[in-house]
């Protein structure tokens, strides 16, 4: 399951024995294959990319063929989708660009089809650049969809106890729909999918690759730097997750909510925390019914956890940002319709699972000192475990295994690395890029004040992908700062329903 226009959580990864991943992992540091080793080369054909406002690109596509476990190359296979824009200039001496995309269980093609084009095409000006649909998501053989999901009623407020119970039992019901469909849910995990790349790199018979993520894109291009780290040229991290931050830290997301108080009152909404604080109260003691603004024949009844939840997934991007203080400012006043409508879709969106991001972040995982934090953190934060539900928790007693803490142990590289960090990011704030940083020898850092995990890091400046090409292009970058314009904040019924996913 996932929110995928709000809410990132964290899922959990099909039983792989502890002994083979470390062995796995050990083998594939110290031992990275040359270029056009073993692997077949890329039979690519014309493909049209055809872009949401920019027209049709004339793109490549192919398909590479990957062990389904790479600790078993003679074993079963399957697909991935690759599509290849070609270099419109540059000298040829970069190294092609993979592109990873978000979720776990974002397009990669999908992406470049967006709004965020622009920066493809700038980037592509100076090497090819190769989107990559990782295993399980987009046009690589997703597994099925699960058919069973968990139905909130509309009268009742979420209840967190009774909603962990639930949705452990959907979760346990779909892995067991998976299994008896023989999808190899062991398959899908960060490793396997850094060990395709590394398959893409000797398939395009070339000696390195360069990589560029976006959040759980980032989390993959640091575990294929970990363990095919002499096959990369260069890495691009926009939105770093850290091998150990698949749990997000609660009172982080205090104090951007303190920092959106800030801005808020500029606009005219005063004490931002104090009014999450009052409505938490009233709702605690009673909770609300409100009728969707979407569909008005539609009632809700919401309590204080479905608000914990609605404020933490409204914190991750600029646009739910913009909500918050117009949302809490009416909940104030007794109308919670504008936050009828959020607690709806994400209670839409909670109650299913997808094969692929459940087994990816699962087996990521969380290592015993970032979860005992996480859990101190929930006990003092506005959010309380509202940030990471239904996770950890959620992976307890489902028989699904993770990576290991040899996945998760501090990195080092020589690797050189453009790090890009939002100061209203609340999904992968810049105190990972501060943490991560240390690690790597050769490193440098494009700091957005006032981008969150949204388009303004890509599209709020024109510096940002100036700055993508030129490193990516082996070009000279140096440590900086970008200031753009804050959140315009809602201040009606009917911006706010301008704004909200259909």
């Amino acid at each position: 399951m996932s929110l995928p226009s709000l809410l990132k959580t964290h899922f959990v990864h099909p039983r792989l024995q502890a002994g083979l991943v470390a062995a796995y992992v050990a083998f594939a540091a110290t031992t990275p294959a040359l270029a056009g080793e073993g692997a077949a080369p890329l039979v690519f054909e014309p493909y049209a990319l055809e872009t949401q406002t920019h027209g049709t690109i004339a793109a490549e596509a192919a398909y590479l063929e990957v062990p389904r476990r790479h600790a078993q190359p003679d074993g079963p296979r399957m697909r991935l989708r690759v599509v290849r824009l070609r270099a419109t200039g540059g000298d040829r001496r970069a190294a092609p660009v993979v592109y990873l995309a978000g979720g776990p269980g974002g397009s990669g093609i999908g992406t470049a089809r967006g709004p965020r084009w622009p920066v493809f095409d700038q980037v592509r000006r100076e090497t090819d650049v190769l989107l990559l649909d990782q295993r399980g998501a987009g046009q690589s053989e997703p597994p099925p969809a699960c058919p069973h999901s968990h139905t909130f009623e509309d009268a009742q407020p979420i209840q967190r106890e009774a909603t962990l119970a639930a949705l452990r039992d959907t979760a346990a019901r779909c892995v067991a729909y998976w299994k008896h469909a023989g999808v190899d849910l062991g398959a899908y995990t960060t490793a396997e999918s850094a060990g395709d790349i590394d398959d893409l790199r000797r398939a395009l018979g070339v000696r390195t690759l360069s990589l560029w993520g976006m959040s759980y894109g980032t989390h993959l291009a640091l575990a294929t730097v970990r363990l095919h780290g002499a096959g990369l040229e260069r890495v691009v991290l926009m939105g770093s997750e850290g091998p150990d931050d698949t749990l997000k830290p609660p009172m982080a997301a205090d104090a951007l909510f303190a920092q959106l108080g800030v801005l808020a009152a500029g606009a005219g909404f005063d004490d931002l925390t104090g009014a999450a604080r009052r409505v938490l109260a009233t709702l605690r003691g009673q909770p609300q019914q409100a009728r969707s603004l979407v569909n008005p024949d539609r009632q809700v009844t919401l309590g204080a956890y479905d608000l914990q939840l609605a404020l933490a997934a409204m914190l991750g991007r600029r646009t739910t940002q913009q909500w918050i203080p117009f949302a809490l400012r009416q909940a104030e006043r007794g109308d919670y319709r504008p936050l009828a409508d959020i607690v709806l879709f994400l209670r839409g969106e909670l109650g299913a699972f997808g094969a692929m991001p459940l087994a990816m972040d699962v087996a990521s995982g969380q290592s015993p000192q970032r979860r005992a934090l996480v859990e101190q953190q929930a006990r003092r934060s506005l959010f309380g475990d509202a940030l990471n539900f239904p996770f950890p928790a959620l992976a307890d007693g489902l028989g699904l295994a993770d990576l290991g803490e040899g996945f998760r142990a501090p990195l080092r590289s020589d690797v050189p690395v453009l790090f890009i960090s939002g100061t209203l990011d609340g999904r992968t704030p810049p105190a990972n890029t501060e943490a991560l940083r240390p690690g790597f020898s050769h490193s440098t850092s494009l700091l957005v004040r006032g981008a969150s995990h949204d388009n303004e890091m890509w599209l709020g400046n024109r510096a940002i992908a100036a700055t993508i090409a030129t490193f990516l292009a082996g070009g000279e970058v140096h440590d900086a700062e970008l200031a753009l314009a804050p959140p315009e904040f809602v201040t009606s019924n009917e911006a706010l329903l301008a704004s909200f996913p259909r």
